[in-house]
């Protein structure tokens, strides 16, 4: 039997674990539509950008080290809410949603 668990994290805390600022980019769909995604993690005191997937894996060996995740757990996936939601032109970055999933398995 494998057992999924979920980890729920806010933006912010993710933006700690991995040590840089959420990027988000903005795609106009038509007048009054704009895809908003994560583009990538800038490094905390730089200018530097952090690859997404560099960045979780950061985020997912800290929550390993916490002994949040279990030692034995080597694979995980990831998702950003915020990558792919279309919002109204009139919208602003506050309403960006502000959860990020974590999740593996058992």
């Amino acid at each position: 039997m494998n057992i999924t668990t979920i980890i729920e994290l806010e933006n912010t805390e993710v933006e700690n674990m991995a040590g840089g600022q959420l990027v988000f980019s903005e795609e106009r769909i038509d007048e009054n539509i704009v895809e908003t995604c994560v583009d990538c993690f800038q490094e905390n005191g730089t200018k530097e950008k952090i690859d997404t997937d560099d960045a979780m894996q950061r985020v997912f060996n800290r929550l390993k080290a916490e002994g949040i995740i279990p030692e034995e757990v080597e694979e995980f996936s990831y998702e950003m809410p915020a990558c792919g939601q279309l919002r109204k032109k009139s919208e602003t970055a506050i309403d960006i949603p502000q959860k990020v999933i974590l999740s593996f398995m058992s």
